[in-house]
């Protein structure tokens, strides 16, 4: 199958456009949540590439360098959220089609809807991990670049509802009924931690 992630943009895109049932949904959830991640990852950059202010006192450079401490921890932690998220790029595809290789066969079937729901569970955490990171990081940062910050949330939001409504599809064929419980509980989980996220970064 094709390396999805190893396409430029414009590949990708011309991929994603054809009649094909692969890039889809999940694949694109992926992609988005990985630049988002990376978006707040520049930010992170650019801003622990500034000077620090001549003149501080040593409160004030006590709290500089907290404030940088944990800028760069979390830039360390979206550098793994990151890769991870876009693995998923490629294993969407893959999963899907493990789905489709499985009709007709009912235990088959179960075991691919439980792997293709538990692998955009997996993404939706990383987006709601990243997400609160990216709360955090929004109070840390000045200036006009904090605006990219809004740009990552936007695509963070439109990746997680991406994830979770792939996940939920593959559920809502499941025949098994405590995998089915199991995973709904699961995703009502994530949806809640997700949320109490949102609220926090409006405030």
């Amino acid at each position: 199958m094709t390396s999805f992630s190893g396409l430029t943009l414009k590949e990708y895109l011309d991929k994603l456009s054809s009649d094909a049932p692969v890039p889809g949904g999940g694949s694109v959830s992926a992609y988005a949540a990985s630049l988002a991640m990376g978006l707040s990852q520049m930010v992170a950059r650019i801003t622990l590439g500034r000077k620090k202010k001549p003149g501080l006192s040593p409160q004030e450079e006590q709290k500089e360098d907290e404030r940088r401490a944990t800028i760069q921890k979390i830039l360390n932690s979206l550098e793994k959220t990151r890769a991870d998220a876009f693995q998923i790029v490629d294993l969407d595809p893959k999963i899907y089609q493990e789905v489709m290789d499985a009709a007709g066969d009912v235990n088959r079937m179960e075991d691919a809807l439980h792997n293709s729901f538990r692998l955009q569970a997996d993404l939706a955490l990383l987006i709601v991990m990243a997400r609160e990171w990216n709360t955090v990081l929004a109070g840390l940062v000045k200036g006009s670049i904090a605006n990219d910050l809004l740009v990552s949330a936007s695509l963070s939001e439109a990746a997680f509802h991406g994830a979770y409504h792939t996940a939920m599809i593959n559920v809502k064929y499941m025949k098994d009924e405590n995998r089915k419980q199991q995973a709904e509980k699961a995703l009502a989980d994530l949806k809640a931690r997700y949320q109490e996220g949102t609220a926090h970064a409006g405030r």
